[in-house]
């Protein structure tokens, strides 16, 4: 499964990569070093370490593309058209034509002479 995933899962993944630890980190220092200054000021800063943890939470971030993708998906099964994976999906919302084969030639692979002009 990791060897399909779409460009936008990997831009995400790498993202997250940096974007994870760094709010990580950041909430950990806001939750510690201001009790140095004071229990006051230490219980201000770790409530608003405690807030960066859930309004910058990186869960959402690296869920949100695979959670889009099945959404997606399930909206195309439920119409009849099925779609190999999020990569193909992706490709789809990219088409800006589409050519329908009327006389069944590509669909059915049923080649026929309709008809025929002699010269000469």
């Amino acid at each position: 499964a990791q060897s399909n995933r779409s460009r936008t899962e990997a831009i995400v993944d790498s993202v997250a990569q940096i974007y994870t630890p760094l709010v990580v980190l950041l909430a950990i220092c806001m939750c510690s070093f201001p009790w140095i200054v004071s229990s006051e000021v230490g219980r201000y800063w770790f409530k608003n370490g405690l807030i960066l943890l859930v309004v910058a939470c990186p869960c959402a971030l690296i869920i949100s593309t695979p959670v889009t993708y099945v959404a997606g998906l399930a909206a195309c099964a439920q119409k009849g058209i099925i779609v190999k994976g999020g990569q193909h999906l992706e490709t789809l919302g990219k088409v800006q034509f589409i050519a329908f084969d009327k006389t069944g030639t590509l669909s059915e692979g049923i080649f026929q002479l309709l008809h025929s002009n002699e010269i000469g």
